[in-house]
């Protein structure tokens, strides 16, 4: 659904945070929010999740009122009028009912069947840390948590596979643009994601939550799980139920208690030294709260920052966002509220957002990459190949459904995956090493300086896409992609007037001879090797045979260094590149 809001001209289609796609969020990144988005790729912001984020796959706050009302309703003992259930379930609908809304409550009927269910339950997400609070006098205080909620059951069941947004979040991590998350929720959907496309956490995510947990600093990306973790309750009950943080209780000064100090004091690290992405998480508790407010105490911030120092994925600025808001910008906010607000209203959910996001990295690398192997084009050469990228980039977004962006996600980091294994290591990605390998382990500025950096073949690798992807936007063939069942699909699949060819990247000769022996580019096949350094000599054509294009079926390999030095300007290394593919 779309909604729309009245301009001066009419009626322009808006779409919400729920409903924006992929390519319109991609829009948002290239747009209004480029000074963010190129934040991200610098790995200058810190994620924050809340329950939102997992809302495709397991219950938001909603879903847990409606557990704990229901589970203490069908213990009530109707003879005994001290029942604890019924006092607990009296305490918690006290939080929010009025006198009138009480004639709708009948304890003899599901609680599904009350009139007024779907009200009490939304307002019930305002006061959820105080309604977990309210447990049966005699039971332990984590009662309805670990009872009602089934915490451990509900937000550790192994059946439970990763969203887009999870994905998308562990391809940002991957690709070392996202070393720092801090997440309110139990659930561990980030964990799996890492598992399915890293093959294992180790040396890249290490999850953060008893206070000793900070003295492991060997992962590349680190996970604070300040309200605890479901899986690991399950697993040593001992040492981590005590972490499943949800009261009130809890929450109220949690940063002072003894407990939670070092884990605090990191996060409040974290608000002070980077930017926040806000995912899903509606900054209610008052432990989140209070952290920004002593960062902005801190280190004190004047509107507007670069990058924004505060972005929230939400279709509006909730009450205590804006109260977050406030203190963050404290001495800005009166004059300037209402651009304080529109900086950092991201109007995409993480659905969106995130996928959205990781193409954004990717595509940002390579057109930060191909800047080494393209040093003799003049700005505005650069600057087609960069909007080539794009296209391609919203070309694969494209393809994504909205109602299948977990299936688009897993295919794009599988696909994605293929062609960085064969470009790096000639081979099909191991199994066990996950489906995805990153195009750099660091962000933008940091993979520049990495040594070895100039003689991967990524810059041209970075180039050899651009220009494939150029030629495509200016019609001399069609890019696309071979499925992942096919045993020869490569990085590309190029389709022209006469033939189509799968593409490989090779970043070196073994990588090259790898696919060979391979049979991924057999001579007698059309292919193409797209050489990020020499090609390897071949021998000499046969003396009858004719020139130029054919419709004999070959391999073709080509040295991008070779193609790029050789050339003065865009067009004439593109026109030899197309001779040379001939399709």
């Amino acid at each position: 659904m779309r909604v729309c809001s009245t301009t001066r001209h009419g009626y322009l289609t808006v779409p919400t945070a729920l409903d924006i796609t992929i390519v319109e969020t991609l829009a948002l990144l290239d747009g209004d929010f480029a000074e963010f988005a190129a934040g991200i790729a610098h790995d200058q912001y810190a994620i924050w999740l809340g329950a939102g984020v997992s809302l495709g796959k397991l219950p938001g706050l909603e879903g847990v009122a409606g557990e704990v009302l229901e589970h203490l309703r069908i213990r009530i003992d109707s003879t005994n009028a001290a029942c604890k259930f019924r006092r607990s379930l009296d305490r918690i609908l006290n939080l929010i009912l009025s006198p009138e809304d009480w004639k709708e409550i009948d304890y003899a009927k599901s609680a599904t069947d009350w009139k007024i269910f779907g009200r009490i339950k939304k307002n019930l997400t305002g006061a959820y840390s105080r309604m977990l609070d309210q447990h049966p006098q005699g039971e332990l205080p984590d009662y309805l948590v670990w009872d009602a909620v089934k915490v451990v059951e509900r937000y550790g069941d192994p059946s439970i596979t990763p969203g887009p947004e999870h994905f998308g979040l562990a391809a940002l991590i991957a690709e070392g643009v996202a070393s720092d998350v801090a997440s309110a929720n139990w659930d561990a959907l980030i964990e799996k994601a890492i598992v399915a496309i890293a093959g294992s956490p180790v040396g890249l995510l290490q999850v953060r939550i008893l206070p000793e947990d900070v003295r492991d600093s060997s992962a590349r990306a680190r996970f604070y799980k300040f309200h605890g973790c479901a899986v690991l309750g399950g697993e040593d009950e001992a040492r981590y139920r005590e972490r499943i943080v949800g009261r009130a209780s809890q929450i109220h000064g949690w940063a002072d208690k003894a407990e939670n100090k070092v884990i605090a004091g990191k996060l409040l690290d974290l608000a002070i030294s980077k930017s926040t992405l806000m995912l899903g998480l509606s900054a209610q508790d008052t432990n989140i709260q209070n952290i920004f407010v002593v960062a902005q105490q801190s280190l004190p911030a004047s509107f507007p920052t670069h990058p924004p120092a505060v972005v929230l994925s939400e279709n509006s600025v909730g009450a205590d966002q804006l109260s977050l808001l406030q203190n963050f910008y404290k001495t800005d906010y009166v004059a300037k509220s209402e651009e304080i607000e529109k900086s950092a209203l991201l109007r995409a959910y993480s659905r969106s957002l995130l996928p959205a996001l990781w193409l954004h990295v990717v595509c940002s690398k390579l057109e930060t990459f191909l800047e080494g192997s393209a040093s003799g084009l003049t700005a505005a050469e650069k600057s087609r190949l960069r909007s080539a990228l794009r296209t391609l980039r919203n070309g694969v977004a494209a393809t994504a459904l909205p109602d299948q962006y977990e299936q688009f996600m897993v295919t794009a980091l599988s696909l994605a995956g293929r062609a960085m294994n064969f470009f790096r290591d000639g081979r099909r990605i191991n199994a066990a090493a996950g489906l995805y390998s990153p195009l750099s382990m660091s962000s933008v500025p940091k993979s520049l300086h990495e040594p070895g950096f100039s003689s991967s073949g990524i810059q041209e690798l970075a180039l050899g896409i651009a220009l494939v992807a150029l030629a495509a936007t200016e019609g001399f063939w069609e890019c696309r992609v071979s499925g992942l069942s096919d045993p020869g699909g490569g990085a590309l699949r190029l389709a022209g007037a006469v033939r189509s060819a799968e593409v490989f990247f090779a970043a070196n000769n073994q990588s090259a001879s790898r696919l060979i022996a391979g049979g991924y580019a057999a001579e007698d096949s059309d292919t193409i090797i797209l050489h990020s350094h020499e090609a390897p000599a071949r021998a000499a054509r046969h003396p009858t045979s004719p020139p130029g294009r054919t419709l004999r079926r070959r391999r073709r390999e080509i040295s991008l260094s070779r193609l790029s030095g050789a050339s003065n300007s865009l067009d004439e290394i593109l026109k030899n590149l197309r001779a040379e593919i001939a399709v």
